[in-house]
């Protein structure tokens, strides 16, 4: 499902999150709390004029070898390509506060969401979970896109992805209204900040 907020330029912004979820659980965190987020996000965004154009996306599959991603990617023009300046996935949010992936994400994007977390006094922390597999950013990298996973898993909740504890009573509501806010802060500072 994709979902576009026009903005004055063609430089675009991807914000995503996957709606299919493992056989176990009911994958509310993994990743219904991303994708969920996505509405929210464009209304939040929405109320003012922006300089890029917002694309929203719910991929399908990404349990099963990121295909939802891996086709969005294949299929963007070489001029969408180009104009393409963020892909921002959301990715198991709500367990603890928000965590940046920062292993796999473009180092200018994480600068650029420690500065917004520092501003508004929200907490963010570099968390990188080896053991969590691959996610949305993979296609998105492999094409040379630049890329930024904000997360909430820790090796304590690491557990819970891909388990029968994955129900909503795993997601904290204040650190998942806390991720939304930062998301929201963070992708209308890049409106700004990204040229």
């Amino acid at each position: 499902m994709i979902c576009t907020l026009t903005g004055e330029e063609a430089s675009t912004i991807v914000v995503g999150g996957h709606f299919d979820y493992a056989d176990r659980g009911s994958g509310i965190v993994d990743d219904w709390s991303g994708a969920s987020l996505l509405p929210s996000l464009y209304e939040a965004l929405k109320a003012q004029k922006r300089k890029h154009t917002y694309v929203f996306v719910a991929f399908a599959a990404e349990e099963r070898g990121l295909i939802g991603s891996t086709y969005f990617v294949k299929n963007l023009s070489r001029e969408e390509k180009s104009s393409l300046r963020a892909f921002v996935n959301l990715e198991c949010l709500g367990m603890t506060s928000a965590k940046v992936l920062t292993h796999r994400s473009t180092p200018g994007l994480v600068d650029r969401l420690v500065e917004i977390a520092s501003a508004t006094k929200m907490p963010l922390q570099g968390v990188n979970v080896e053991k969590v597999g691959d996610d949305d950013t993979h296609p998105f990298a492999e094409a040379r896109l630049p890329v930024i996973t904000i997360h909430s898993v820790t090796q304590e909740t690491l557990p819970i992805l891909h388990s029968a504890h994955d129900q909503v009573g795993a997601v904290h509501p204040d650190d998942y209204y806390d991720a939304y806010r930062l998301v929201a802060f963070f992708l209308a500072y890049l409106d700004v900040r990204l040229e």
